[in-house]
C-alpha cells in the first residue's frame, strides 16, 4: 500500500456503525431471531435466509435506506412473501411480532471499548471528519449525540449521507476544503461503503474487521492496497505513529 507521510495526511474520515460502535450485533441476532421465528412457522429457514438477504433486503434498502427503520418492513416483507410462495395464509399475531423483531435494533448502540479515546487523540491530531449513512439522518445524528461522539467531534465535522460510493467521498472531501485524494485516509468497517469507495477515489483506506459481518458488506475489494486492523483504536494508532 502507498504511504503517506503524517505532515500530508490532510483529512481522515472515520466511519460510525460497526467502527466506534458496536452495531451489527443487534442487527444481526434480529435477523438470526426471525429466522427461528420462520422455521417455528414451517419455513426452511436457508430458504428464508436466502430470500431475505438476497430479494426482500436490497429492495426494502433502496425503499427505507439505511438504518433500523427498514428493518420491520423488510421482517414483514420476508414472512409475506414466504406465506404467497406456500399458499398459506399471513397470521395478523405473526406478522406484528416479525416486524416487532426489526423494530427492536432502533436506539443508540454501545461504544466499542477504547474508541472513544482513539478518536479524541485522532482529532487532536489530524483533520477528522465523522462520515456516516443513513436513510434517517436526524435519527443516524441523535445516535452519535447520545454515543458522546459531538465531545469530540463537533457537529459540523459530521457528515451523513444518504449512501456512501465513490462520488459522495469526492463531494465530502471537497466540501471540507480537501482537492487531493492522495493525502485523505478513511477508517471503517465496510468494504462496500468505507474501503472500495476511498480507494475508487484515490484515496488510502484503513478495514477495521469484524467478527460478524453483515452478508451486504461481504464484496471484494477494489484493489488490496489498503491496510487491515482489528480495532478503530488500531487503525488511529498508526495514523497517529506514522
Amino acid at each position: 500500500m502507498r504511504m503517506v507521510e503524517a505532515g500530508t495526511v490532510n483529512l481522515v474520515l472515520v466511519d460510525f456503525d460497526d467502527t466506534l460502535v458496536d452495531t451489527g450485533p443487534r442487527f444481526q441476532n434480529a435477523r438470526r431471531a426471525l429466522f427461528g421465528l420462520l422455521e417455528k412457522l414451517g419455513f426452511d429457514p436457508e430458504h428464508a435466509r436466502r430470500l431475505h438477504h438476497d430479494v426482500i433486503d436490497p429492495v426494502m434498502l433502496e425503499r427505507h435506506g439505511l438504518g433500523p427503520q427498514r428493518l420491520r418492513h423488510s421482517f414483514r416483507a420476508t414472512y409475506e412473501e414466504l406465506c404467497a410462495a406456500a399458499g398459506s395464509p399471513v397470521s395478523p399475531e405473526e406478522l406484528t411480532r416479525c416486524e416487532e423483531l426489526g423494530i427492536a435494533v432502533a436506539g443508540a448502540p454501545p461504544v466499542l471499548s477504547g474508541a472513544l479515546d482513539a478518536l479524541r487523540r485522532l482529532t487532536a491530531r489530524h483533520h477528522t471528519v465523522l462520515y456516516t449513512q443513513a436513510g434517517n439522518a436526524e435519527y443516524q445524528l441523535e445516535c452519535v449525540r447520545a454515543c458522546g461522539v459531538l465531545d469530540i467531534v463537533p457537529v459540523e465535522r459530521v457528515h451523513i449521507c444518504a449512501r456512501k460510493t465513490a462520488d459522495a467521498f469526492r463531494a465530502t472531501i471537497a466540501a471540507f476544503g480537501v482537492s487531493d485524494p492522495a493525502t485523505v485516509w478513511m477508517i471503517g468497517n465496510s468494504m462496500r461503503s468505507d474501503i472500495n469507495p476511498a480507494l475508487e477515489a484515490g484515496a488510502n483506506a484503513i478495514l477495521v474487521e469484524v467478527e460478524d459481518p453483515w452478508e451486504f458488506d461481504l464484496v471484494d475489494p477494489v484493489s488490496h492496497r489498503f491496510l487491515r486492523a482489528t480495532s478503530f483504536a488500531e487503525a488511529a494508532n498508526y495514523l497517529l505513529t506514522e
